[in-house]
């Protein structure tokens, strides 16, 4: 997978990549998409179904174990790139940038990252 310069130099935040599997679900059409690969306070990576360049969609980070109480994260999200696998034709690498999230969320995001970082 190549990321574009352009994306690789705007990134500001470190991404942490994830030991736990975490899937995400579409919020509006109550469906599984893909898996969560990593993630920073701004943004994530996924592996899964296509996306819409420049299109908002609402998600929920499914937790495998509650944290802090949680056992989901909901985030509103901004599609910056989506490119085919290499490995798998109907998989999709997809960039996200986070445009909306709760105060819940943004420390669910946190306690993910400090729990399941590598």
């Amino acid at each position: 997978m190549t990321i574009p310069d352009a994306l690789i130099n705007r990134r500001h935040l470190r991404r942490h990549k994830l030991s736990a599997d975490i899937a995400i679900l579409d919020n509006l059409r109550l469906e599984p998409i893909g898996k969560l690969v990593d993630i920073h306070q701004q943004g994530l990576l996924m592996l899964g179904r296509s996306f819409v360049i420049a299109s908002s969609y609402q998600l929920s980070l499914m937790l495998p174990n509650s944290i802090n109480g949680q056992t989901y994260i909901e985030i509103g999200v901004e599609c910056l790139w989506c490119q085919a696998s290499v490995d798998n034709d109907t998989l999709f690498w997809v960039g996200f940038m986070i445009i909306d999230k709760s105060k819940n969320a943004t420390a669910g995001i946190q306690s993910l990252i400090n729990i399941t970082a590598q």
